[in-house]
C-alpha cells in the first residue's frame, strides 16, 4: 500500500463496490463469520465498530470502537460514548484512550482496562458490552441481530471499494476478505441494519434502561489515509422504535464521495427493513441508475464552518425485495423508500432542526495520525449531527400489487465535510 499517494500504474484508480457488483439481483451479500472479525490492520488504517441505540423517547446512544494504525507506529486505540436527546438538550460525549486492548480468541470479542465486547458463541448474533468511560459514564447493553447483516456482493471481494490498481492475484479461497486487492488500499462497511437492544446506561446518578430499544451495528474499515480516501460523508439511521408488524421499520444508508484524486466518484450503499426482515440492499452512486443516493436540497453557506450546508435532506432507497436473502418474484419484486427532512429554521446563522453538534473533525483524531495525515493548510473539517422525529414512507411491489407503509420514527443523521 502506498501512504502518500496513488497508484501510478495505468487503469483506473478507484474501484466502486456498486459497479463491481452491478447486478441489482445480486446486491446482498451475507455476513461470514470472518466478516465480523477485527482486522487490526497495518499500514495505514482506522477500523471501527460501532453500535448506534434508539430509545422509545427518541434518544440516540453510541458506542464505538476506534482501532487506528499509522505506519509502524503502535496502534491507537479510542473508545467513543454519545447520548444525545434534542427534547431534553442532553448531549453527553466521551472519548476515552482504550489501554490493555486485546482481540480474543474468537477475534470477534475484545477486552481491554475500559471496555469488553463478547460475541455470544453459541450463535454468533448477540453482543454484549460492558464498558466504564470514567466515574460518569458507564453502560451494560445487549445488541441482538433480528434482521439479516449484510454486505454488498458475496464473494471476498464483497462489500470492498478498492483505490489504485486492482490486484490481478486470484482472491482469497473460502470466505476470508481480500484486504489486498486495492494498490493503495480499500473501504468496507458490514452491517446489523436492525437489532433488538437492551440493558442500561448511567450518566451521572441517571439511569436509563434500554428495554424495547432498536438498534444497528456497522463494522467499517479504512484502509487509506482519510484525507485520500473522501472528500464527504453523509449517514442516516432511521428506526422506528415501539412498532409490530409491518411498522418494525429501520433504513440505513452510508455514502460518501471520494476525493478528486480519486475520481470524485460517489459509492452508497444501503438497506431496508420492514416487519425486522430484509426486504432490500440497495447500491448508488457513481455509474448506477437509481439504487440509493441522499439529496442535500437547497444547500447554503454555513459561516461558521465555510461549507455549503443542506436546508433539507432527502434519502432514497430503491432496489430488488428481498425474501430470504433472495429477490422476490412476481409483482412483489421492487421496494422504494423515501425520508425527507427539512432542516433550516433561521438561513443567516444556519440554525437547524435537531441539531446535536458540529464537531471538529481534527480535534476527535488522535494526535499520531493528526500529525501523520497532515491535513492541507486551510481546511478545517467538520461533521453536523442531527437527530430528528420523521416520518419513512416505504413502496414495496410494483403496479397493481403496490403497498405504501407510513411509519413515524427517528433518524440520525451526519454530514461529514472533510474538504472542499
Amino acid at each position: 500500500m502506498s501512504w502518500f499517494g496513488s497508484s501510478t500504474t495505468s487503469g483506473p484508480n478507484i474501484h466502486p463496490v456498486q459497479t463491481t457488483f452491478s447486478d441489482p439481483n445480486a446486491l446482498f451479500g451475507p455476513l461470514k463469520v470472518k466478516d465480523l472479525e477485527w482486522n487490526c490492520g497495518g499500514g495505514i488504517n482506522t477500523e471501527t465498530q460501532t453500535w448506534y441505540a434508539t430509545t422509545k423517547d427518541g434518544s440516540v446512544i453510541m458506542c464505538q470502537i476506534i482501532h487506528s494504525s499509522v505506519g509502524l507506529l503502535w496502534p491507537n486505540i479510542q473508545v467513543t460514548f454519545r447520548l444525545c436527546n434534542p427534547k431534553t438538550n442532553t448531549n453527553v460525549w466521551k472519548s476515552v484512550s482504550v489501554t490493555n486492548f486485546k482481540v480474543q480468541s474468537d477475534k470477534r470479542s475484545c477486552k481491554s482496562d475500559q471496555i469488553t465486547v463478547t460475541m455470544d458463541p453459541t450463535n454468533g448474533n448477540k453482543y454484549t458490552i460492558q464498558a466504564k468511560y470514567d466515574e460518569d459514564v458507564q453502560i451494560s447493553i445487549e445488541y441482538e441481530r433480528v434482521a439479516d447483516g449484510f454486505k454488498i456482493g458475496d464473494s471476498p471481494r464483497g462489500g470492498f471499494t478498492y483505490f489504485g490498481q486492482l490486484s490481478s492475484k486470484p482472491a482469497p479461497s473460502g470466505d476470508a476478505p481480500d484486504y489486498a486487492a486495492g494498490g493503495d488500499g480499500y473501504a468496507i462497511h458490514r452491517i446489523w441494519p436492525r437489532c433488538n437492544v437492551s440493558g442500561m446506561v448511567r450518566v451521572g446518578n441517571d439511569v436509563q434502561d434500554l428495554d424495547g430499544a432498536r438498534g444497528v451495528f456497522i463494522h467499517a474499515i479504512q484502509g487509506l489515509r482519510p484525507n485520500l480516501l473522501a472528500a464527504n460523508w453523509n449517514f442516516a439511521n432511521f428506526q422506528s422504535v415501539g412498532k409490530e408488524g409491518e411498522e418494525a421499520v429501520s433504513l440505513i444508508m452510508m455514502e460518501f464521495t471520494s476525493t478528486p484524486q480519486y475520481g470524485s466518484k460517489t459509492v452508497n450503499i444501503g438497506s431496508v427493513v420492514v416487519g425486522d426482515k430484509l426486504v432490500a440492499v440497495t447500491a448508488g452512486g457513481s455509474g448506477v441508475v437509481g439504487g440509493s443516493n441522499v439529496t442535500h436540497v437547497d444547500p447554503i453557506k454555513d459561516a461558521e464552518t465555510d461549507y455549503d450546508a443542506p436546508s433539507a435532506l432527502k434519502f432514497s432507497w430503491e432496489a430488488t425485495r428481498l425474501e430470504d436473502g433472495k429477490p422476490a418474484a412476481g409483482g412483489n419484486a421492487k421496494v422504494h423508500a423515501l425520508v425527507h427532512m427539512d432542516l433550516v429554521e433561521e438561513k443567516e446563522t444556519y440554525k437547524t432542526k435537531g441539531l446535536v453538534e458540529k464537531v471538529d473533525v481534527l480535534g476527535q483524531i488522535p494526535y499520531l495520525i493528526r500529525k501523520f495525515v497532515n491535513y492541507a493548510a486551510g481546511t478545517k473539517p467538520y461533521i453536523y449531527t442531527w437527530l430528528n422525529p420523521v416520518k419513512a414512507s416505504i413502496t414495496l411491489g410494483d403496479g397493481s400489487e403496490t403497498k405504501t407503509i407510513d411509519v413515524d420514527g427517528y433518524v440520525f443523521s451526519e454530514f461529514s465535510a472533510i474538504s472542499k
